[in-house]
Order: C-alpha cells, then structure tokens, then sequence
C-alpha cells in the first residue's frame, strides 16, 4: 500500500484517535524510537511512525529529528516538500508555548537611576 492510499484508508495514523493535543518539549522527547516517532516541523508535531517505511530516503534520515524539533534538517534536506499536505493525517497538534517565567514567580523589576 502506498502512501497516499493510506493516509486516504481512513486508518487513526497519529495514535490519538482523531484529537489534536498540546505537546510539551518533555513530551516529544518521549517520541524518539522508530515503533513511537515524532517529529516538530515549525511548530507543529507528527506522529511519523506510520510513515517511516515510505520515507524515499530511509527510517535513518527520519530517525534524526526523532523526538525533537526537525525544523532546521527539514530546511536543509527538503524546504520545498509540503510536509503540512503529506503529513496532515498524521497531525498530533501544535508544540506547547513555554512560560515566559514559572508559575508562582515574581518578576524583577530593574529600575534605571
């Protein structure tokens, strides 16, 4: 079967049944094995496990961003490839927004004399 035709066979491709999720960095980084992969491109995080036997240049390139933000790799191998329409069955959901400070934390406040 080829790519397309599953992404078309209506098969749950991201493992969480159709809802989309906040990742956190801690949780990504829990996605990094070749059965349970999950790449960040631009914000966004793909559960690419079902993918990685259709990958043209191998589970290994895949494996290289496993767990992490593949970003700047992508850029540099493929900038043109549209991942957003090759991917989108395989959408987790976006990458979690870090806290500008931790909760419970006051702000110093500096002050010019």
């Amino acid at each position: 079967m080829d790519w397309i035709r599953l992404t078309k066979s209506g098969k749950d491709l991201t493992g969480l049944k159709g809802r989309l999720i906040e990742v956190t960095e801690e949780e990504l980084k829990k996605h990094n094995t070749k059965d349970d992969c999950w790449i960040c491109i631009r914000g966004f995080v793909y559960n690419v496990t079902p993918y990685m036997e259709y990958h043209p240049g191998g589970e290994d390139e895949l494996m290289r961003a496993a767990g992490s933000d593949g970003t700047d790799l992508f850029d540099q191998v493929h900038r043109w490839v549209n991942y957003e329409s090759m991917l989108k069955e395989c959408l987790v959901g976006r990458m979690a927004v870090k806290p500008a400070l931790p909760k419970g934390k006051l702000c110093q406040v500096l002050t010019w004399q």
